[in-house]
């Protein structure tokens, strides 16, 4: 979102207010109050940008996310206040962040995929949208079948036909592709496994040094990264069950939140909340919006990424 989406005569009054040098934004204060408090979503940010994001949101006060939560169940406001999340685990990402959650003292919840920290090699997903953006552009034969990727039109309709298989299953299909992709490049000679390969994910070790600091917690984001609306009734619970667990096991704090894989209503599918709720205390998504009158197993949330400057970041927390 830019300044340009907005009305000329709301342009004006953000460029007036937007000031991370004000103390008080007239706007902030509007929406919080009609619209509570927000959670946002990082991926993967430069530490630097993360502080400059962070700070642009002053006056707003950010919390854990178990107490947003908590307010939200009695009954209680969450205006002026916001959770910080991370997902994936990326090991650099964790470690620059808390650091700099810990020198700012903001509270920081971590979600966890806990099969990408126990098995080396990175999650398909990761691996695809690395190849994804050095395609080669011409037809190539994947898993059986001939692919266009000739234009940048036919790449990108690739990539949907993937991530609607990755949100419809079976997740076997889904890495089966990938898994022939990555080969069919290595072996073709245009890009090298090196070149692509994920980065790693943080480890249990880390975490568990990290879960002693109050300002650190770590939540789940599955086992496998897989799409919920992929899974068997019995795969959703078994990864709900397994990763809540593990992180316990390592942080020696309960596991209270889940963070839906990838985050759309199409991934998640209806009925995983119900099951999410057997489990935990809440879940996040990845539609945009602030708290009030939300279900707390489908939480929205407003992500921040590293091209975001503070301005835009100022403009993104003024949506419902």
């Amino acid at each position: 979102m830019t300044l340009a989406a907005f009305p000329p005569a709301l342009r004006r009054l953000i460029a007036q207010t937007v000031s991370p040098s004000r103390c008080y934004v007239p706007c902030q204060w509007a929406a919080s109050h009609l619209y509570g408090g927000f959670v946002l979503a990082f991926h993967n940010v430069p530490p630097e940008r993360f502080r400059e994001l962070i700070c642009a949101l002053r006056p707003d006060e950010p919390v854990h996310l178990s107490l947003m939560v908590d307010r939200i169940n009695g009954g209680k406001s969450t205006s002026g206040l916001f959770a910080i999340t991370v997902d994936d685990g990326v090991g650099e990402t964790v470690r620059t962040l808390a650091a700099v959650a810990l020198e700012m003292h903001w509270p920081v919840t971590f979600f966890l995929p806990t099969g990408y920290l126990d098995h080396p090699g990175g999650m398909p997903f990761q691996w695809l949208r690395s190849l994804i953006s050095r395609l080669p552009n011409r037809r190539l034969e994947i898993a059986g079948e001939e692919v266009d990727l000739s234009h940048a039109a036919a790449c990108r309709r690739f990539e949907v036909r993937m991530n609607r298989l990755r949100d419809s299953g079976p997740r076997e299909e889904y890495v089966r592709r990938i898994q022939a992709l990555v080969d069919g490049a290595a072996a073709d000679g245009w890009i090298s496994r090196a070149e692509i390969a994920p980065p790693a994910a943080i480890s249990w070790e880390e975490v568990a040094g990290l879960a002693e600091r109050p300002e650190i917690r770590f939540e789940s984001h599955g086992v496998t990264h897989t799409a919920a609306s992929a899974l068997s009734r019995d795969q959703l619970e078994t990864e709900l069950r397994a990763s809540r667990d593990r992180i316990h096991l390592h942080t020696n704090y309960p596991c209270r939140h889940f963070c839906y894989p990838f985050g759309g209503p199409e991934s998640i599918g209806g009925d995983s909340p119900q099951a999410v709720a057997r489990y935990y205390d809440s879940a996040v998504t990845m539609s945009r919006g602030r708290l009030l009158r939300h279900n707390v197993f489908l939480l929205p949330r407003i992500p921040l990424y590293g091209e975001d400057t503070a301005a835009v970041a100022r403009l993104k927390v003024l949506t419902r």
